[in-house]
């Protein structure tokens, strides 16, 4: 295969986390993608970095296979003492900065803590803290606190709590944390701060104690403009009663934003009575200024019924944002709409009009097992950033045995720890 196709293909698979990338590499090991290396070392590529964490595991990985190591580290070691922008883009960094260290590479631990908490990135000043805790365990946590410390002396007003030493110790039950904190502070004056300010604010679990969802509090939630008006633990707790006074409000409602909030109510708890109504305004024009007819097709997702379906295959090939519409055929999905899917997913060029259709897609094949999954969902899989929902993707394949011989041995490297654990249990 030529090399620039190899590239390419490498290319796509380290962008989208998938195992791909890996089997590449360990096939063609003097195939030289230092550069694509790097700028996934640099760069987290995940759609949503927060929710799939570090990619740094994954990255090492391909680092270890590459034949141009030495180069791919100075870049690491350059990035994590100049980033100051990329809050995933640090965090990764000093995670791989940490793997280093544990090999036993004394250059990057000390990159770690002489970039800890300096060129600081505004609401994640402590940035790193994981992992160089992770790298040096008591001591690494003890440098941490020491910095705490620090911070709270020079400013009065900071404050932290006891959870970070609570969850070094749950995780290393063989280590007296408080004893060897009490003797730290002895001769450090910084960590007898931090120590002294997380024994006066003591963490602890607890329920927040709060009322049980009813008629008055999500009325009250719709009338104070509150975006969520019904959260999902809230839905279990509405009763029947409940749900038809919210029902029969709706119906009298006649303003478009407040329209939107009980939808967004009937988008948890399906609607108690004829859908009909729903139906009419989400054949209405969308507007930006709200998302009443998303949330009247989301509404329409309990509902089976041929003029839903009708409206579906005759909305869902013309809108603009044709993700708005799927959840449409999630009780009215056929065998054979695959096919209408996998062209949504050939047009969305985008990460986020494809992680929009994702959404949908997986909703509609959890209601519906079928084979007919397959192309829409591969077709997202080789799209797709996202390393959470490409796991769910997988399960729903292996479900339907729509699973592919193709891609199984590269689940193994993926990018996602769940999807590797998964693929692993299920085989």
């Amino acid at each position: 295969m030529k090399k620039t196709i190899l590239k390419s293909q490498f290319k796509s698979a380290i962008k989208r986390g998938t195992g791909q990338a890996h089997l590449i590499l360990q096939a063609h090991p003097k195939l030289n993608v230092s550069k694509l290396i790097i700028k996934a070392a640099l760069h987290n590529h995940s759609y949503d970095n927060q929710a799939e964490g570090s990619r740094a595991d994954y990255v090492f990985e391909l680092i270890q296979l590459s034949k141009h190591r030495a180069k791919i580290r100075r870049a690491i070691f350059k990035a994590l003492a100049r980033e100051k922008k990329d809050i995933g883009a640090l965090d990764q960094l000093f995670n791989l900065a940490a793997l280093y260290a544990k090999q036993g590479d004394e250059a990057a631990r000390k990159a770690m803590y002489r970039r800890f908490y300096k060129k600081t990135i505004k609401g994640a000043e402590l940035i790193g803290e994981e992992a160089i805790i992770e790298m040096d365990g008591l001591e690494g946590l003890k440098y941490v606190a020491s910095v705490k410390g620090k911070i709270i002396q020079n400013d009065p007003e900071e404050c932290d709590d006891s959870f970070m030493l609570d969850d070094f110790q749950e995780n290393n039950p063989d280590i007296d944390v408080y004893a060897a904190f009490e003797q730290a502070a002895k001769s450090d004056h910084a960590i007898k701060i931090y120590f002294d300010t997380i024994l006066a604010n003591k963490f602890s679990v607890y329920k927040r104690e709060r009322p049980q969802y009813n008629y008055s509090i999500v009325t009250e939630k719709i009338n104070s403009g509150a975006v969520v008006p019904l959260p999902p633990v809230g839905a279990k707790e509405l009763s029947k009663s409940d749900i038809k006074k919210l029902a029969n409000d709706f119906l009298k409602e006649t303003d478009r934003l407040r329209q939107e909030k009980y939808l967004r109510v009937f988008d948890r708890v399906k609607f108690p009575f004829d859908h009909q109504v729903i139906l009419k305004i989400a054949k209405g024009k969308n507007k930006r200024k709200d998302r009443l007819i998303e949330y009247a097709v989301n509404a329409l997702r309990y509902f089976s019924d041929p003029a839903i379906r009708e409206f579906a295959l005759s909305i869902i090939p013309k809108a603009k944002h044709p993700a708005n519409y799927t959840n449409l055929l999630v009780s009215n999905y056929q065998e054979g709409d695959g096919k209408l899917l996998e062209g949504l997913v050939s047009k969305a060029k985008k990460q986020h009009k494809i992680h929009a259709l994702v959404w949908s897609f997986v909703d509609i094949y959890k209601a519906n097992q079928t084979k007919d999954c397959q192309a829409p969902l591969l077709a997202l899989y080789h799209k797709m950033t996202c390393g959470v929902h490409r796991k769910e993707i997988v399960e729903i394949l292996l479900k339907n045995e729509a699973l592919t011989e193709r891609i199984l041995p590269e689940l193994r490297y993926d990018s996602y720890a769940e999807t590797r654990q998964l693929i692993t249990t299920s085989l």
